[in-house]
């Protein structure tokens, strides 16, 4: 059975407008694209910030998860930050709790920690789950707006620019088959 997990990054730094209109819109777009060619498997999708959360589990009606997508906001997430383990650990007990032993699942993501992407091949390898990475974003980066208006500072009142760091992502994704 082909089962695929979409774990969708919606920490701040998606905001960011290197890819126009935004990082989340442009992975929005690349879902919506993926989803309406994913004709048969089931599809999951986990969103997260400082915390995960599964917004549905794995399901054959992949025209609801596209109704979901645009509801999806870093605005909304209750905890701030970026903890993409969480996120795969609830991917993998996604698959696990469905009877699925070798899914695959796909991260969408600006950015990993070297630290995150060493911890989340033990637990890819462990689980026995392919990881594909789409990475969002630009080397040049640009900053987050903020809602009402400017944007994101560091401590010292720095505007604060994310940029797409690419190799622990294909780091991640090479050594998760």
């Amino acid at each position: 059975q082909d089962a695929l997990v979409l774990v969708l990054d919606l920490s701040y730094s998606m905001k960011a407008a290197d890819l126009a209109p935004s990082r989340l819109l442009r992975a929005r777009q690349k879902l919506l694209d993926l989803l309406e060619q994913r004709s048969e498997g089931q599809t999951g999708l986990i969103a997260y910030a400082g915390d995960a959360h599964i917004v549905t589990p794995l399901t054959d009606d992949n025209p609801t998860i596209a109704n979901l997508l645009p509801a999806l906001h870093p605005d909304m997430m209750p905890v701030p930050g970026s903890n993409p383990l969480a996120a795969l650990d609830q991917a993998i007990e996604l698959m696990h709790s469905a009877g699925i032993s070798q899914g695959k699942i796909l991260l969408i993501t600006d950015g990993l920690t070297d630290t995150d992407a060493e911890q989340a091949s033990k637990r890819l390898a462990s689980a026995g789950m392919q990881l594909a990475v789409m990475g969002v974003g630009t080397s040049n980066g640009a900053p987050i707006p903020l809602p009402r208006g400017g944007f994101l500072k560091d401590k010292a009142g720095t505007i604060v620019i994310p940029t797409l760091d690419e190799a622990p992502l294909r780091a991640l994704a090479s050594n998760n088959n």
